[in-house]
């Protein structure tokens, strides 16, 4: 932390001095400026209040934490500014091509402390660092203030090794090899024999991309190596995990737009917003193996404008998930859930966004056992 505001220090004085938080260098390569470095982000603040009473700071209704069955609700309200950002951008002309380096992060953790989202060098085709998945869309996500979203969406942000194969005019290919996660856990009561490993093979990743003045269409695959332990005579085994992703974005009447994503796959859990941490990937089965848990769910989302100058805008959103976990029985077992939002956008300058925005999350557990959770939020957000 102190290393990053020491470099901000170094930094900052110099950007002053020019609009956009931008510093370019006097001497040139390739027509380009030699050197070149940005600072820029928002300061994010969102007030909700919660109806049912899920008294967590943390800035977005999880549908995985949504009570079910008899609950008393406690409404409580909360204000958070963690989701205020900063970002570095440096780009830098060499004899090998195009240096660019980037540079994120938040506040979004319990002890409100610096966060790294994003950290990232990309050299002509190549990518190395931390940063969306291959597997993802990150233009899918719609416009909206819950820090989530819907929960199916798959916006991981592994460390990662990528290869653009092809940038053309319209379509792009890209690979990745990304760091592995360890997400799921042993159940002693059911299996005395199983525990986890060590991931040794990283997952591996296809994106297909096609974009022209009306449409963008990305279809992405995943494939990965989830490795256990017997604990009786020590060996290892593996089972293949696999998920596929389509998602859209439609420009529709004027300058609205229409989201779409659909996702399909097993033992995939760890990608989808919400569901990292919650070990399930994969589930015991009994006889010293594990079972790679399914999952499928998509969303819908339309942000509408109001004004021909996109002062005022809206944005529907609605969401299913399913992850069906046929071996382990608990309350806490997440089957099925709904998502949805509404809300409405001002924008007074076009770096200021003041939004209200309306909550809603449905979920049901293997006992079908049902509840709810909604949201009432606030938020005024300054672009620098």
């Amino acid at each position: 932390m102190k290393s990053l505001f020491f470099l901000l220090l170094i930094v900052f004085p110099s950007l002053l001095y020019s609009q956009n938080f931008k510093y370019e260098s006097t001497d040139s390569l390739n027509a380009k400026p030699k050197n070149s470095i940005a600072f820029s982000g928002f300061v994010n603040s969102i007030y909700y209040y919660d109806f049912i009473g899920n008294a967590s700071q943390y800035p977005a209704l999880n549908i995985v934490g949504v009570p079910v069955g008899n609950v008393l609700k406690e409404p409580s309200t909360t204000f958070v500014p963690f989701q205020t950002r900063m970002r570095f951008t440096s780009i830098h002309q060499s004899k090998i091509g195009e240096i660019k380096i980037y540079f994120e992060g938040d506040f979004v953790n319990s002890a409100n402390a610096f966060r790294l989202r994003h950290a990232l060098i990309s050299i002509n085709k190549w990518d190395f660092g931390q940063t969306w998945s291959n597997f993802a869309d990150e233009d899918a996500w719609p416009n909206i203030t819950d820090y989530d979203g819907p929960p199916t969406g798959v916006w991981a942000r592994p460390t990662m090794i990528r290869y653009n194969a092809f940038r053309g005019r319209n379509h792009s290919v890209s690979v990745s090899i990304e760091g592995p996660s360890l997400d799921y856990q042993s159940h002693t009561v059911i299996d005395t024999m199983f525990t986890t490993a060590f991931q040794d093979v990283p997952d591996f990743t296809l994106r297909y991309r096609y974009v022209n003045d009306r449409v963008r269409i990305q279809i992405g695959g995943v494939l990965r190596s989830i490795k256990y332990k017997n604990i009786v005579d020590s060996t290892f085994s593996r089972e293949m995990a696999y998920g596929v992703s389509v998602s859209t974005g439609i420009n529709a009447f004027g300058n609205d737009l229409l989201h779409a994503q659909a996702t399909i796959g097993k033992g995939i859990s760890r990608y989808l917003v919400g569901f990292e941490g919650q070990n399930w990937d994969a589930v015991p089965t009994g006889n010293g193996g594990i079972e790679l848990v399914p999952a499928v769910g998509g969303f819908v989302g339309y942000d509408h404008y109001w004004t021909k100058d996109k002062r005022f805008s809206s944005t529907l959103v609605v969401g299913y998930i399913n992850i069906r976990n046929n071996l382990i029985f608990t309350p806490e077992d997440f089957m099925t859930g709904y998502w949805g939002a509404v809300n409405l956008y001002w924008h007074p300058v076009p770096e200021m966004d003041i939004a209200v925005e309306y909550v809603r999350a449905y979920r049901e557990d293997t006992y079908g056992d049902s509840g709810y959770g909604a949201r009432a939020q606030f938020m005024v957000m300054y672009h620098f």
